[in-house]
């Protein structure tokens, strides 16, 4: 597995995210939904990652509706 092809001709961060890019995202999702994941990272505030990579943060980590912690007994 790699990068995708637009991510090499642009410069994008990989790794870790920020509290800071963390926060712009979920305010630019909150606020104008995501639509089309491939233009979040330009619309959202000059994120510099990749549309899947703003998508997976979304889906995996910053959800409002994800639930954490042990399962229950149902």
């Amino acid at each position: 597995m790699g990068r995708h092809s637009c991510c090499y001709k642009q410069r994008l961060r990989k790794g870790l995210w920020s509290p800071e890019e963390d926060e712009k995202l979920m305010n630019h999702i909150v606020k104008h939904s995501h639509g089309c994941w491939s233009t979040v990272p330009k619309l959202a505030a000059g994120l510099q990652r990749c549309g899947k990579s703003c998508r997976l943060r979304w889906i995996n980590y910053l959800r409002p509706d994800l639930k954490r912690g042990a399962f229950s007994q149902e």
